[in-house]
């Protein structure tokens, strides 16, 4: 049983530290002898529980899956019963996301893996749980007659999907203020000290202002103000274990 339980520690320390080297470096820069260095393991120890890079990877891939899979899914509960609509749902989930990309490596390296392997791993399909839920609000916001007479849920899911990627990405550009506020504006809070890091910049101080600029165009004015909307956190909170389930809303 002890034997066991290191060899499943040993593993989770392996992922993460390949979470974290696939983040930091993305795939083809990656190597077994760097993930083993950073996961503090003999090579040896690595192929023993993953024979390949690909098989890392995939395993990362589907560990990110199910962390995003779980937020977004959790974002959305968190507005039952106080009047959520598939709108306030849209706005908090793509806040959630945004926070778990700052916080969680996994969660990060799931996403460049993505764009970087073009092709799904084995047990992987194409279809991304963020956007795929993404697309049900969206489709559940032209039920509820919440967008603009015209606007297709199609195009809405596919815009917010830009949004959020384009959001992560900016968060990996390098020599980007941690304190610049954009666009130009004055702050709207306190934001991090200059020392965090590109990574640790006003994400969701951004994310917050591009909803403020899309929102009036997407959606019917009857239903613009109604519902909850969060307010930006740049101290997220945990992301939940890739391990968990959650019910679906």
């Amino acid at each position: 049983m002890a034997i066991q339980q290191r060899a499943e520690r040993t593993r989770r320390e392996i992922l993460s530290a390949a979470a974290r080297v696939f983040d930091g470096m993305g795939y083809e820069r990656a190597s077994l002898a760097r993930i083993a260095g950073e996961a503090r393991v003999t090579t040896g120890a690595l192929v023993f529980h993953f024979a390949t890079k690909a098989d890392l990877a995939t395993e990362v891939r589907v560990r990110a899956r199910a962390v995003t899979r779980i937020t977004v899914e959790s974002a959305c509960l968190s507005t039952e019963g106080v009047g959520g609509t598939a709108i306030d749902k849209l706005v908090i989930a793509t806040h959630a996301l945004i926070r778990l990309f700052e916080t969680d490596p996994t969660a990060r390296a799931g996403e460049r893996l993505s764009r970087e392997l073009q092709l799904p791993g084995p047990g992987l399909s194409r279809d991304c749980p963020w956007r795929r839920e993404v697309a049900r609000l969206a489709r559940f916001a032209a039920a509820e007659d919440a967008l603009r007479p015209g606007v297709d849920a199609t195009a809405v899911a596919a815009l917010i999907g830009y949004v959020i990627t384009g959001v992560e990405l900016e968060m990996r550009a390098p020599g980007t203020p941690a304190d610049e506020t954009w666009p130009a504006e004055e702050p709207r809070g306190p934001l991090p000290s200059a020392e965090s890091g590109a990574l640790h910049g006003p994400a969701e101080q951004r994310l917050a202002r591009i909803w403020e600029l899309i929102l009036p165009g997407l959606v019917h004015p009857t239903t613009r103000n109604c519902g909850p909307r969060p307010r930006p956190r740049h101290h997220g909170t945990a992301a939940p274990d890739a391990d968990t389930t959650a019910p679906r809303p």
